[in-house]
């Protein structure tokens, strides 16, 4: 099975990248911050919030519920594990 590679746009964040499962829990993310948003949930399998050009659809208790980043996303290609 392939993971989901999540880019999102470069505002000085600790991250640029999320890697997720095919269920969409964030699995790591890079350069910065894996221990943080481990364990996250992105609606990858929804298509009207999940798409380039949009900010970042995520569920991360007790800090985002079911909210959004204000990064926009820039890329989503699936990589092997």
């Amino acid at each position: 099975m392939a993971n989901i590679k999540i880019s999102i746009e470069d505002l000085g964040q600790d991250f640029t990248a999320l890697y997720t499962d095919e269920k969409g829990i964030v699995i790591d993310t890079k350069p910065f911050q894996a221990a943080l948003w481990r364990g996250a949930i992105i609606p990858i399998h929804d298509t009207t919030l999940f798409r380039v050009g949009k900010p970042l659809p995520i569920h991360c208790p007790p800090h985002i519920e079911f909210g959004f980043l204000r990064y926009k996303i820039t890329k989503i290609e699936q990589v092997t594990k």
